[in-house]
């Protein structure tokens, strides 16, 4: 019995201090846990499934040179696949919207229109040998 009196007075005190006074809002009867808040740090799921690689307009540049490992760019925030032209000398031709085409690991080359451009058409018949 000594024990309950002495559990009572101290957790009575404790209870009222809790629930009085200050500029809290919340009550001590309040169910939902702190930790039911949305985690604002972890990315929604439309942000997880961006693609990654570089930019598009970072890779594609006239006179710059194509990764030998290039597997992609992303350009409004899809992924464009490489459409590549493998060649007879084992050597791969990659084309980018119709105006950039380069041999992996090579110099990225220009065109109005690749399928009118004499440079291209060239590279194209040497490429199939």
């Amino acid at each position: 019995m000594r024990t309950r009196r002495f559990l009572a007075a101290v957790a009575l005190p404790l209870l009222l201090a809790t629930g009085c006074g200050g500029d809290s809002d919340t009550t001590a009867d309040d169910p939902t846990p702190a930790s039911s808040e949305p985690d604002t740090a972890s990315p929604s799921p439309s942000e997880s499934a961006a693609p990654a690689g570089p930019a598009c307009a970072d890779v594609w540049v006239e006179g710059g040179m194509l990764p030998a490992a290039y597997a992609g760019c992303v350009a409004d925030g899809a992924l464009v696949e490489p459409e590549a032209l493998s060649c007879s000398s084992g050597q791969t031709i990659v084309r980018y919207a119709e105006q950039y085409y380069g041999v992996l690991g090579g110099k990225i080359k220009f065109a109005e229109n690749l399928a009118q451009d004499p440079d291209y058409r060239h590279s194209v018949s040497i490429c199939r040998g």
